[in-house]
């Protein structure tokens, strides 16, 4: 007769009670999470800037200083929307780019008015204050660091504002995700983070 030792016993009952927490467990690990930039880099048709057959979007700068320009993306997996365990439906979105410029001490950052009401003779005068100065050097850039998904669409913006100068330069656009791997045990609200993995992409604008 076969005879199991108690401690082969204790072994086996070890070695089910292993599987079936590994079968309990839910791992989300963020299964195909993708960008999705929209048309013409804007969800409002009136504000869409034109792509050529190389790819590469083109934006024409009309004024010396800032030319203010709105960049959306959505992020989206297998599901659309993309809902995670430890963040729900809404998450961080990081941007960067390629360019800068610099904001010198002494440069002006402003010309302020003021309008008062003169009350002997009833006229609106304005009066030009002294120009708002920089008071030290600052490297400016030209997008906005990060933003939120939309909990409906996935959707976020962000904003571009290069200068005059930088006609003839291209900029670089890149965007990113970082998803936390977590772990939990089906229908429980608690959830332990084992990983993380980062999505990017990035797109290119020729300034004109």
């Amino acid at each position: 007769m076969f005879k199991i030792t108690p401690f082969v016993f204790i072994l086996l009952i070890d070695l089910a009670g292993c599987s079936l927490m590994d079968e309990q467990a839910v791992v989300d690990e963020g299964e195909d999470i993708h960008f999705v930039f929209d048309d013409g880099l804007n969800d409002d048709p009136n504000f869409r800037l034109p792509k050529d057959a190389n790819g590469f979007y083109s934006m024409t700068l009309t004024k010396e200083g800032q030319n203010i320009q709105r960049i959306s993306v959505r992020l989206l997996n297998s599901n659309n929307i993309l809902e995670s365990k430890c963040c729900g439906k809404r998450h961080t979105i990081r941007w960067s780019n390629n360019l800068n410029w610099w904001l010198l001490s002494g440069d002006t950052v402003a010309h302020i008015s003021k309008t008062f009401i003169n009350p002997l003779t009833g006229e609106l005068i304005y009066t030009n204050l002294p120009p708002l100065l920089n008071w030290k050097d600052e490297l400016v850039p030209t997008i906005n660091a990060s933003s939120i998904t939309d909990e409906t669409t996935g959707r976020a913006s962000t904003v571009i504002a290069p200068i005059g100068i930088m006609k003839g330069d291209t900029m670089v656009i890149r965007v990113k995700y970082t998803h936390l791997i977590t772990s939990s045990e089906p229908n429980s609200s608690f959830f332990t983070t084992i990983g993380e993995k980062e999505l990017t992409d990035s797109v290119k604008i020729i300034l004109k």
